[in-house]
């Protein structure tokens, strides 16, 4: 049987609303318990039920006031999370949220949506001998904490009422544009991630409520040597691609979702404009202004 300190914050308060609801029909504070433990399988001593239904102990005032009713900030968060965002439960009983990025639009975007949510979060920049400089946004909540440990599909049905915010969350984490500038010049919006389900549910909301179509593929396997950012790494995981190849597609993602990242859209719509205005010309003009840097296109004088 399962103690209190094992459940999350939503369990928590629905077996406490669960006892009050029972009191109120007039029953004992014992069978309070054992309506409790049958119901949920967790045990929850009689003076602990009594002081809930008394009021005078409420856990739920040691957790900062957060706003976790479906929105558009949340979806977002949601999005982020389930990308490039990070949760921790601290020794100290703090409970971290954490965005490390290259790209300040994108960092002060979730920051942001935490504000949003009731968070009080805070933002800096990092400096990184090690690895390129990034921006990091750090808030605390053992609500949202909570919240984001729920299984993937309680999220996905959070998100899906907000698709074009947690669409943005995921591709400003996940997602770029891919330029291939050869004898033919063409453009995709692209999303890596090792989780398939997630693909497949980004997949799904593309399709269903943007009418954009997309295609996953796997981009290499568990073992296998990949370079990032120049470097040579041994993958620990199978990893996934999520496509959009389709000009017109390419067109609605940029008008309805987007990258909040200033060189990720800047870089689209300038691939688009050179295949709307000269697309015979677009490889050389393409060249003047990025340069190819492993396998993805710079800005010339940009770091990334």
């Amino acid at each position: 049987m399962r103690r209190l300190r094992d459940l999350s914050v939503f369990e928590l308060k629905e077996i406490m609303d669960y006892a009050r609801t029972l009191r109120s029909e007039g029953l004992s504070y014992s069978a309070i318990s054992s309506k409790i433990a049958e119901a949920y399988d967790v045990s929850v001593s009689r003076p602990t039920i009594s002081r809930w239904c008394k009021g005078t102990h409420d856990p739920f005032n040691k957790i900062n006031d957060v706003n976790l009713s479906p929105s558009p900030a949340l979806s977002y968060v949601i999005g982020v999370y389930l990308g490039d965002g990070s949760i921790h439960n601290k020794d100290n009983g703090k409970y971290r949220i954490k965005l490390k990025v290259v790209d300040r639009e994108f960092a002060e975007a979730f920051y942001n949506a935490l504000k949003t949510l009731g968070l009080h979060p805070v933002f800096g920049f990092e400096n990184d001998s090690t690895r390129v400089n990034r921006f990091y946004v750090e808030g605390s909540s053992k609500a949202l904490y909570g919240f984001l440990k729920n299984p993937i599909e309680f999220l996905f049905e959070v998100a899906e009422l907000y698709p074009a915010e947690f669409l943005r969350g995921f591709f400003d984490s996940e997602g770029f544009p891919v330029v291939s500038a050869g004898k033919r010049f063409r453009v995709y919006v692209e999303a890596v991630n090792s989780n398939l389900k997630l693909l497949e549910f980004s997949r799904k909301l593309l399709e269903t409520k943007f009418k954009i179509t997309s295609a996953i593929f796997k981009m290499y396997s568990k073992g296998q040597r990949v370079v990032i950012r120049g470097r040579e790494y041994k993958s620990n995981v199978d990893m996934f691609g999520l496509r959009i190849t389709r000009l017109m597609d390419i067109k609605r993602f940029h008008e309805e979702i987007g990258f909040t990242a200033e060189r990720k859209t800047q870089k689209l719509q300038y691939a688009l404009s050179l295949l709307e205005c000269c697309p015979n010309d677009a490889t050389m003009r393409w060249k003047e202004r990025y340069i190819k840097v492993g396998r993805e296109y710079r800005e010339r004088g940009k770091p990334f």
